[in-house]
């Protein structure tokens, strides 16, 4: 299966920093989803829309927006699916480095259920949009969506048949770190543990 990480973002809650290639525990947050996926992996591809020669070196291949401008997840979402080949994709951002291969295997479990649908990672009634596998088949009708001026993810994947993975109880898993403080007191908690 093929994998898109997301990390196109502008980073504003991180001094306009390129997240995925800010240092968590000494290493890139981006390198732990790519470590993650790896053996799971056909490809991975790294949506991002700046410093692509230093995400190119974590991956099989990096691709920019065609959309101006940080136009969000989706812009993202579709440049990856341009490069995918699998008839389903997995979707993760890069700023949840304690992500479990565990959960993700849960996920393309369900997504292997749904094959025409989009499985998505949930909290309860919470979606995590981000961490989802989508069917290649509906590249076409996502480019629709976003030449129309639509950005918004949830009420894109609304859209279609969807199937939601709740994650249990461990929601750390699902921490995504969008500030320095956010990503520093997750570092000293970990290394109380």
């Amino acid at each position: 299966m093929d994998v898109i990480i997301l990390a196109g973002g502008e980073g504003r809650r991180m001094e306009g920093r390129d997240k995925g290639l800010v240092a968590f525990k000494s290493q890139p947050m981006v390198a732990f989803t790519v470590e993650l996926v790896r053996p799971i992996a056909t490809n991975i591809i790294i949506s991002c829309n700046r410093n692509l020669p230093e995400y190119a070196g974590l991956a099989d291949r990096v691709v920019e927006d065609a959309l101006e401008g940080f136009q969000g997840p989706l812009a993202g979402i579709l440049a990856g699916l341009k490069a995918c080949q699998s008839t389903q994709v997995l979707v993760l951002p890069c700023d949840t480095p304690l992500l479990e291969l565990s959960l993700l295997k849960r996920l393309l479990a369900s997504a292997k259920e749904n094959p025409e649908g989009i499985t998505v990672l949930s909290e309860g009634d919470k979606l995590h949009p981000l961490h989802a596998v989508v069917p290649l088949s509906l590249v076409g009708d996502l480019e629709t969506w976003l030449e129309g001026g639509q950005r918004a993810v949830q009420r894109w994947m609304r859209s279609h048949s969807m199937r939601l993975v709740d994650i249990g109880d461990d929601p750390e898993q699902l921490s995504n770190l969008n500030t320095f403080h956010e990503l520093k007191a997750l570092e000293k908690l970990k290394a109380e543990k």
